[in-house]
């Protein structure tokens, strides 16, 4: 299915960046450093077929202990909070415990560069740090076509850009996404100011590439980021999928794209089971079949827990079943509370008892039972 290219899990570009939510920043530093003047740095990462900008902000809190976040903006993400900014002598190290990442880099040039390297679960990248000297419009900021795609067809409310090989399966992912685009973005409130960049890549292993992970199992097809959608080209889905699923797949990675904008911070924070079951609940992608085997593993007390699903990766998630299963979860949210509780709870999960007047433990409870009537 599909992950936020989470810098959707992109900054976790398995979402990095895709992601965010208000969480507590912890930062401290082991010394003061000159060299942390002037306090922004960018500098270029390799993602797949991507080398977009990251900026670091790093400033003092109000204890006076050196803090700060991450954005990216030819994405327009920004304020992703940094748990670690420590610094010792020409030494640096700076990580998101939210996004999954850590910089480590050594200042040269009088401290006007940093020589480091950016590493993520999957992905371990050069990365040069220059002071920052440029003002950064994140809302605004001009989209590049950094992949080897060309643009083949438009609609509407997207940009489609392809092999031409895979130029006839466009117009039926374009349909898939177009009939579904306004259900969606009245459902979460969300307004596109410019059209989706949508990319159709020729086959498993390109897409795998694209995305910085070539490991992955072929389960996985879509990945999306804020203004942009990826997948597999429906003409050579991989062994887990089929034509007739994929077209439900690109609209579970549209979710994502919407959640990333109503959110404004991403998704970072947001329990797995949260981002992935509502968008396999938006895109419809629940079956009879999946509902009949969830159902046995609750009467057979086989089911993963909440706990369990959110410290599940990105890959034991979907091994476990996670994303009909998740999809059961949002939709017993929705039934029993209606869509603008759980709008609520996206935007701010961690004040679940206050949207529902229930712990999450509680709601769990329930859910179960709720499954077990069915």
């Amino acid at each position: 299915m599909g992950r936020p290219i989470k810098m959707e899990t992109f900054i976790k570009l398995k979402f990095l960046l895709l992601l965010m939510c208000i969480i507590p920043i912890i930062g401290y530093s082991q010394q003061t450093n000159t060299s942390m003047t002037p306090s922004s740095w960018i500098g270029k990462v390799t993602m797949g077929d991507a080398n977009p900008e990251v900026v670091f902000n790093i400033f003092k809190d109000s204890l006076g202990q050196l803090t700060g976040n991450l954005g990216v903006p030819s994405k327009g993400i920004q304020g992703i909070p940094l748990s670690t900014v420590y610094i010792k002598q020409d030494s640096i190290i700076l990580e998101s415990a939210a996004a999954q990442l850590i910089y480590k880099g050594i200042f040269e040039k009088d401290g006007q560069r940093i020589n480091g390297r950016w590493i993520e679960p999957q992905l371990t990248s050069p990365l040069i740090l220059i002071p920052l000297t440029k003002t950064i419009d994140y809302d605004n900021f001009k989209k590049e076509n950094t992949s080897s795609l060309d643009l083949e067809f438009e609609s509407e409310h997207f940009n489609f850009y392809s092999k031409k090989g895979d130029t006839s399966v466009l117009e039926d992912v374009s349909k898939s996404l177009e009939s579904n685009y306004s259900r969606i973005t009245e459902n979460m409130q969300t307004l596109f100011e410019s059209k989706i960049d949508v990319f159709i890549y020729p086959n498993i292993t390109s897409f795998h590439t694209a995305i910085y992970a070539p490991n992955a199992p072929d389960w996985v097809v879509g990945a999306a980021n804020k203004n942009e959608l990826k997948m597999v080209s429906p003409l050579h889905p991989g062994s887990a999928h089929t034509y007739e699923s994929l077209m439900k797949a690109i609209v579970h990675e549209f979710v994502h794209t919407v959640m990333l904008n109503f959110t404004k911070q991403g998704l970072t924070g947001l329990p797995n089971w949260l981002n992935e079951g509502y968008a396999y609940y938006e895109a419809k992608q629940l079956t009879k079949s999946q509902r009949k085997i969830i159902r046995a593993n609750v009467l057979n007390n086989t089911i993963p827990s909440w706990k369990e699903l959110e410290k599940a990766n990105s890959y034991q998630f979907g091994d476990m079943n996670g994303y009909p299963m998740s999809a059961t979860i949002i939709e017993f949210l929705v039934d029993s509370y209606g869509l603008e509780k759980l709008k609520q709870y996206i935007i701010t999960p961690e004040n679940v008892r206050e949207i529902y007047n229930l712990s999450k433990e509680d709601l769990e409870v329930l859910w179960l039972e709720h499954l077990k009537k069915d």
